[in-house]
């Protein structure tokens, strides 16, 4: 057995060099003052992005500011607007014409084989009939037909003289498309 008898004063001896609180404040100190640093670093990049930013947008306003005051570019605005009426417009007046060429067609392909068409005519937006058939079943086979079709309204009752028939039919806009 040993047995160790240290005749020194206690400050004169010797200690072990750290000590495990003083290791673990020490580690928790500086890992402190990292998280500081980097909270500090990442506070003056968003500072400095914020700083560009400004710059930018004060340059941006003084470009929007020069094009705006600049008369061509006045002048270009205000045909694109004119242009964007015009083709409105146009694209208004192409979905309400009434493309009678294929509103004939159209009219002619839900004919049954009965009736014969002698005569067509148009008078604004309606599309006048007239043909002949031999029994009234075929003039209102034709005109069921013409009345199921979406592009086609029936107007009235259909006339019918033997052997001639008269039928008036409401064409929809954009005709027989």
């Amino acid at each position: 057995m040993n047995i160790e008898i240290n005749l020194l004063p206690e400050e004169l001896r010797p200690r072990p060099p750290l000590g495990t609180r003083t290791l673990l404040v020490i580690v928790l100190v500086l890992a402190l003052a990292a998280g500081c640093y980097l909270l500090f670093q990442a506070k003056s990049n968003a500072e400095a992005e914020i700083a560009d930013l400004d710059k930018d947008i004060e340059r941006i306003e003084k470009d929007i500011a020069a094009i705006s005051s600049n008369p061509e570019a006045l002048a270009l605005k205000s045909s694109i607007s004119k242009l964007e009426a015009v083709q409105k417009n146009y694209s208004s007046f192409i979905a309400s014409k009434i493309f009678w060429g294929d509103a004939l067609e159209r009219a002619q392909s839900v004919k049954p084989k009965g009736p014969g068409i002698s005569e067509l005519t148009q008078d604004g937006n309606t599309l006048v009939i007239k043909g002949t058939a031999d029994d009234t079943s075929d003039v209102d086979s034709y005109g069921r037909a013409l009345d199921r079709d979406a592009r086609f309204t029936l107007a009235g009752l259909w006339t019918w003289k033997a052997p001639s028939f008269t039928l008036t039919v409401v064409v929809a806009p954009g005709g027989g498309k």
